[in-house]
């Protein structure tokens, strides 16, 4: 395995490709691999993943959690996007490898209406696997009636449903472990993208790579309450009358 100076390389040549490739949907989306610590690793691999979009690396994105700090892979374009534009999010991820409750997980920081920071965890195994035309890759889908029910129900509030996306990322920092997965997408009402390799991040203006603000690692490093674990059919199935026409409003602005 490579060593995070590796994967820091590695998460540089996704730029670089970035800029040279690839796919130039017009979307504004990109993705940035972010691993911390001597054991804990974020990058795109060659030759472990689904066909890309364009070559032959077949590459995909790795995520190894052996430490303290998260590895996770950072969303940025949707900042500032109203929650309620938020459609679906999406990944295949290769069997075997770590699926849980925690991670890999979506994790979806929203400031309020209020200007409260809320967070809202979509763990990789509280919904159900998809079968994908490889037996060794299975798809993890959040619609949207899922996304709006874990974001009312983990943060109690339609404060948080009238609010906007301060922050998108996968993680995986709770489970001792590691995963590859390909095939990341994001899909909002304005604007949408699958990461098939680290070219398809060529659309956007790389700049320098994100980094969890203080408030946001805060969010992170604290302990994931039940309510975030529970199973998507368990979450749905429980939601009052009330909480189900919260989540149906088509705009909270």
């Amino acid at each position: 395995m490579k060593h995070l100076a590796g994967a820091a390389a590695l998460a540089s040549a996704f730029v670089l490709a970035g800029v040279a490739a690839a796919d130039t949907t017009g979307d504004v989306l990109t993705l940035y691999p972010v691993g911390g610590g001597t054991q804990t690793y974020a990058a795109w691999k060659a030759q472990e993943g689904r066909p890309d979009s364009q070559g032959t690396a077949n590459e995909a994105l790795y995520l190894q959690h052996l430490s303290d700090a998260p590895a996770a892979a950072q969303v940025s374009g949707l900042e500032g996007t109203p929650v309620t534009l938020l459609v679906s999010l999406s990944y295949e991820h290769r069997v075997p490898g770590t699926c849980t409750k925690t991670d890999p997980r979506w994790t979806i920081f929203i400031r309020g209406k209020s200007g409260k920071e809320y967070l809202a965890n979509l763990g990789c195994a509280i919904t159900p696997g998809r079968p994908t035309d490889d037996p060794h890759w299975i798809q993890r889908f959040f619609t949207q009636p899922v996304i709006r029910a874990e974001i009312l129900r983990q943060t109690g509030k339609t404060d948080a449903l009238a609010g906007t996306i301060d922050g998108l990322a996968l993680v995986m920092d709770r489970s001792q472990g590691s995963v590859f997965l390909d095939n990341v997408s994001v899909r909002s009402k304005t604007v949408q993208k699958t990461w098939t390799y680290a070219g398809d991040n060529g659309n956007g203006v790389p700049g320098a790579p994100p980094a969890f603000t203080a408030e946001q690692s805060a969010l992170l490093a604290a302990p994931i309450p039940t309510d975030s674990q529970y199973d998507e059919d368990v979450v749905m199935s429980s939601l009052t009358p009330d909480e189900q026409a919260a989540i149906a409003v088509e705009d909270w602005g």
